[in-house]
């Protein structure tokens, strides 16, 4: 009788541990894929979903520098020429005054408006802080093109407010 109370105690306790390990492991891995669900599916790292007029212009910067950067944006789009896309150019300068050199870009958000306008966050990344950049591309009939962008140093004056 001593025996059978006792393999009924371990059974509780193995049942009680298998329980709690079964749980545990639901709850990581409820979490883990809720971290990994985004809320806007195109939302990617790397260039796999920005438009090449985009990527273009990141790796003029990188190449040949801010002016070539603005130039190879506005290419082709309503803004093309425009002293106030122009001055864009100064403003990428001056943050490589303070920031340093442009290193590499991370997507934050790609959110479509329509079938044919979309708003890009990126973080661009320098030597001492991070550039917030926001791009407003169209697809025109030929290609992607730019419409408006802007940067800032402060993330809330480019990036929607988070809920």
């Amino acid at each position: 009788m001593g025996s059978l109370i006792r393999t009924k105690g371990i059974s509780k306790i193995m049942i009680k541990r298998l329980m709690f390990l079964s749980l545990s492991t639901l709850l990581l891995v409820g979490s883990s894929s809720s971290q990994t669900t985004d809320a806007n599916p195109h939302k990617k790292s790397g260039n796999e979903t920005l438009p090449s007029i985009v990527i273009a212009g990141l790796d003029a910067y990188k190449a040949k520098g801010p002016e070539e950067a603005v130039r190879t944006w506005i290419k082709d789009s309503p803004i093309d020429g425009s002293r106030e896309a122009l001055s864009q150019s100064n403003s990428l300068r001056q943050i490589q005054d303070f920031y340093g050199n442009f290193q590499s870009y991370e997507v934050i958000s790609i959110r479509d408006l329509s079938p044919r306008t979309q708003v890009i966050c990126l973080v661009l990344d320098y030597e001492k802080g991070p550039l917030f950049a926001k791009f407003t591309v169209y697809k025109a009939s030929q290609a992607w093109i730019l419409t408006n962008f802007n940067f800032n140093t402060k993330e809330e004056a480019i990036l929607p407010p988070q809920r």
